[in-house]
C-alpha cells in the first residue's frame, strides 16, 4: 500500500512521470540497487510460486481430485521435496502463452501496474 501511495504522490507531484512511476520517484543513485532488490524479489516469488503449485499438485493426488501424477522425492531426508515434471511442463506452457499474448514487456509490466497503460490524462 506505502508503494502505491507513493507512486500516487509521485505522479500528484510530477504528472510527466506516468511512464513508470516506480522508478521515477527514485534518486538517481538509487535506481540500480532498487533494480536488483526487484530482480531478487522476483527469482524468490517464482520459486514461491513453483513450491505452490508442486505442493497444491501433490496435495490434489493425494486427496483424488487429479489424475494420478509422476512425483520425485529430490531429498532422502525431506519429505517435502518434491518434483513434479507435468506441474512443470504446465507452469512453462502457461508462461509462453502470457508473453506470447502481451507481445511486448511493457504490455506483461503493465498488467501487474495499477496505472493504466494509456497517455496520461490532460485535464
Amino acid at each position: 500500500m506505502l508503494n502505491y501511495f507513493g507512486q500516487t504522490a509521485e505522479l500528484l507531484a510530477h504528472p510527466e512521470a506516468a511512464d513508470n512511476p516506480f522508478y521515477r520517484m527514485l534518486p538517481e543513485w538509487a535506481v540500480i540497487p532498487m533494480v536488483l532488490l526487484a530482480t531478487a524479489a522476483t527469482v524468490i516469488a517464482s520459486q514461491a510460486v513453483i513450491s505452490g503449485v508442486f505442493s497444491l499438485s501433490r496435495q490434489a493426488v493425494q486427496l483424488g481430485f487429479s489424475p494420478r501424477l509422476e512425483i520425485r522425492h529430490t531429498s532422502e531426508e525431506e519429505e517435502g521435496q518434491i518434483y513434479i515434471p507435468r506441474a512443470n511442463w504446465g507452469l512453462l506452457a502457461s508462461i509462453v502463452v502470457l508473453v506470447v499474448g502481451f507481445r511486448s514487456s511493457s504490455s506483461l509490466a503493465a498488467a501487474g501496474s495499477p496505472w493504466p497503460s494509456a497517455a496520461p490524462c490532460s485535464c
